[in-house]
């Protein structure tokens, strides 16, 4: 669903919890990320602010703090949260100065051991939320970002699902092209499986060049979604990938979750078990874009 830009609540050149804000990346209503420079030192950061009446506020600490604890290096960094008056809270979090997947779709598809290293780190990062309880719900090429050295990020987890915050059931909310045909019924009921769902709509995108689902009206796409129980595009995802990869990505395009892997370390292990290129970062600078817009 497309949220409306709005007018910052800071200024170019603005000091604050000891950054100055360079250059703003994205400005929403209810939040807004910055790219900004380190006082001490210059070094460059992305720093996310929460409006005050953010209605996600409430979970924004327990988030950063789990990406803080960086028990996973495929999940974007956080090294400090806090608060500024008048009561928004922020965080100051690594540059992806790579840019994003999606501005690297661009370019084509992605050789073979690339999109292998792509959806091994992608898994890893979702066992490790999965871990901890956490379900991303808006796994798309705009949230996986690059940072300098090649290293691939999982970010923005504005609509992720904790434990502990309870939901308004009957919720649908996310980025309908990746969502899962569960999450399109109730964005508030979904398990780790639906975030599966959408890293396979990623990976046939990296894969085959191809979007799984063409952009439509958010209404309309909901109905699609929830009306197609076609089977998995195996011949697609067979012409691009072994028939083990083609056949593992089929499950997790599932229609009923019950179908698919029953968590990322699941999937990760059945991966694994191919012994496929792509086990060390294969990726290289491309044309730099700006980072964590997403």
């Amino acid at each position: 669903m497309r949220r409306e830009e709005t007018t910052s609540f800071f200024f170019v050149g603005e000091q604050l919890a000891g950054l100055q804000l360079l250059r703003p990346l994205r400005i929403r209503a209810l939040s807004e990320i910055w790219y900004a420079a380190r006082l001490d030192s210059g070094a460059p950061v992305a720093i996310k602010f929460l409006r005050q009446d953010n209605p996600r506020r409430d979970r924004f600490d327990d988030i950063a703090a789990l990406l803080q604890r960086r028990e996973s290096p495929f999940l974007i960094h956080v090294f400090e949260h806090g608060e500024i008056p008048p009561g928004m809270p922020y965080a100051v979090m690594e540059y992806a100065d790579g840019g994003t997947l999606r501005r690297r779709l661009e370019h084509g598809i992605f050789p073979f051991s690339q999109a292998i290293h792509l959806l091994r780190s992608m898994l890893l990062a979702l066992t490790e939320l999965h871990h901890h309880g956490v379900v991303h719900r808006d796994i798309k090429p705009d949230n996986i970002w690059f940072v300098s050295d090649g290293g691939i990020r999982l970010g923005d987890f504005g609509l992720a699902k904790l434990p502990g915050f309870p939901e308004e059931p009957g919720g649908v909310f996310g980025t309908a092209s990746y969502m899962s045909p569960e999450q399109a019924r109730d964005s508030t009921a979904v398990d780790c499986r639906s975030d599966l769902y959408s890293l396979a709509l990623v990976l046939f995108e990296v894969l085959t060049g191809r979007r799984f689902r063409e952009k439509a009206d958010f209404t309309v796409m909901l109905k699609r979604i929830l009306s197609d129980r076609s089977e998995p595009p195996i011949d697609l995802l067979r012409a691009a990938a072994t028939e083990k990869l083609a056949q593992l990505l089929g499950r997790m395009m599932e229609y009923s979750p019950a179908l698919r892997p029953g968590s990322p370390a699941e999937a990760l292990a059945k991966l694994d078990a191919m012994e496929l290129p792509g086990g060390e970062s294969p990726f290289n600078s491309h044309p730099s874009v700006s980072g964590n817009r997403s």
